[in-house]
């Protein structure tokens, strides 16, 4: 299937705040960069990047209706996290409003927050993508630059999960079983320099 990347940026631009439009407009730059140099489908990338923070900015109520029409239902850690909701909400949005129903994109837009234990090659793709767009600014944002461009989507992966559970345990949140998942399978099964 051939998807209508204009439309898809046209919808992004009127549902997002600009700041949030700026944003996704980077990350979809950089997944388009990472699957071009993991030798992944562009296209999808690029259609997960354009949708993956399409419902951010929607009321928690709306956000709730998506997910469940879309047949998510959340436990009590994700209840707890609704800055979480967003990636969920939009599988709903995508399929029922957008009608994208290509599984790879919207688990990848489904996960792009918390990972998860058995992530597909484009769901690291849209989660460091993500994590590493141009417009980031935090602290370790060049190291974990170079990682995603660089050391392969494992070795990332690796350690954007140390470092999401880290600032997780910090702020003292809950961990939702999914991102424990995920960090137990990246730091078992990934070494370092992998």
């Amino acid at each position: 299937m051939r998807y209508d990347m204009k439309k898809l940026e046209k919808t992004a631009k009127k549902m997002l705040s600009s700041k949030r439009f700026h944003h996704t407009e980077c990350v979809v730059k950089q997944a388009e960069k990472l699957a071009r140099i993991y030798g992944y489908n562009t296209e999808k990338a690029m259609v997960a990047a354009w949708m993956h923070d399409i419902c951010k900015e929607m009321k928690q109520a709306e956000q709730l209706q998506w997910l469940t029409k879309f047949g998510i239902m959340l436990d009590s850690i994700q209840r707890s996290q609704p800055k979480t909701w967003h990636g969920m909400a939009a599988c709903g949005f995508m399929k029922f409003e957008m009608g994208i129903s290509d599984e790879e994109i919207l688990r990848a837009v489904r996960y792009h927050t918390t990972a998860c234990g058995d992530m597909h090659p484009l769901d690291e793709v849209i989660y460091l993508a993500d994590l590493t767009s141009e417009e980031r600014d935090y602290a370790d944002v060049g190291r974990m630059r170079k990682l995603a461009e660089e050391a392969g989507l494992g070795v990332a992966m690796r350690e954007a999960m140390i470092f999401a559970l880290e600032d997780l345990v910090t702020r003292g949140l809950g961990i939702s079983q999914n991102s424990f998942d995920a960090y137990n399978h990246y730091v078992t099964t990934v070494g370092e320099d992998s």
